[in-house]
């Protein structure tokens, strides 16, 4: 655009130039610096003028273009500052939510326990209440009768026993549960073993025998089903820990866990060897 503007200036300014002539009028002079004086300086001052007022337009267009940057970087930033005033603020709140979850992990988990604790001690106090009578004298005659006179160094004390609150079965339906307290630890461990090492039968019919524990002593001790099935297979020494822990004796060592999934970790790693 500049080198147009500038031939067209020069253009006119060459077309206006006068010729100046010999005295003969054939031949063009040579001596025009008269007129050469008079005409630069007004087509500099037009070229300067054009250039100057397109340079001053641009200017101006680059700096409103400009402003509008520092416009647009500043709401930017103020918006930036807000988000990271905002994400302070949730992590704040992320922080304390968690701690409560974990303090309410915590509580829960100490109800858990003292519900599990509650539930034994009203077994105990049901125990207490129907104990003595005809239940209680016919489970201390009944444990000769299923492991033998031999199997215990004296008779076996049962401080209390009832029927659980059923109605009577009717003719030829499962007899109700019997739950008796034995008054010594070590003999009702025997039991529990013998149970395990026999089969237990009564005038020709199947008797079972479970220890009393809660509902959830019971889930979680359930949760061991198929490591206890794996276990049978591999023929490894295994036992069940109060209230929920699986004990495994493998290599004159025995190693205890906690959680069902550990406990299968454990089997399929350290005795794969054995199936």
């Amino acid at each position: 655009m500049f080198s147009w503007d500038l031939y067209l200036v020069f253009s006119a300014a060459t077309a206006e130039k006068p010729v100046s002539q010999s005295p003969s009028g054939n031949q063009p002079g040579h001596d025009d610096s008269d007129s050469d004086t008079e005409v630069l300086p007004s087509v500099w001052e037009k070229v300067s003028d054009k250039i100057l007022g397109h340079m001053n337009g641009r200017f101006d267009k680059l700096e409103e273009t400009l402003q509008a940057v520092q416009s647009s970087q500043k709401e930017l930033l103020e918006k930036v500052e807000t988000m990271e005033e905002q994400v302070l603020d949730h992590e704040s709140h992320i922080t304390s939510l968690e701690k409560t979850v974990s303090d309410l992990k915590d509580e829960s988990n100490a109800l858990k326990l003292k519900v599990d604790d509650l539930e034994g001690q009203f077994q105990a106090f049901l125990s207490r209440k129907g104990g003595g009578g005809k239940p209680t004298e016919f489970v201390k005659a009944l444990i000769p009768k299923l492991f033998g006179k031999d199997s215990f160094q004296s008779p076996v004390v049962i401080d209390r026993a009832h029927r659980t609150l059923r109605p009577p079965p009717t003719a030829g339906a499962r007899p109700r549960v019997i739950i008796a307290r034995v008054h010594f630890y070590r003999e009702k461990e025997l039991i529990l073993r013998f149970r395990r090492e026999r089969q237990l039968e009564y005038k020709g019919n199947k008797v079972l025998i479970f220890p009393d524990y809660t509902a959830e002593v019971m889930r979680q001790r359930c949760e061991y089903t198929e490591a206890q099935q794996r276990l049978r297979e591999l023929k490894v020494e295994h036992s069940l820990l109060f209230p929920a822990r699986r004990r495994i004796k493998h290599n004159n060592r025995s190693k205890a866990f906690s959680t069902t999934s550990e406990a299968l970790t454990f089997i399929n790693t350290d005795l794969k060897n054995l199936s």
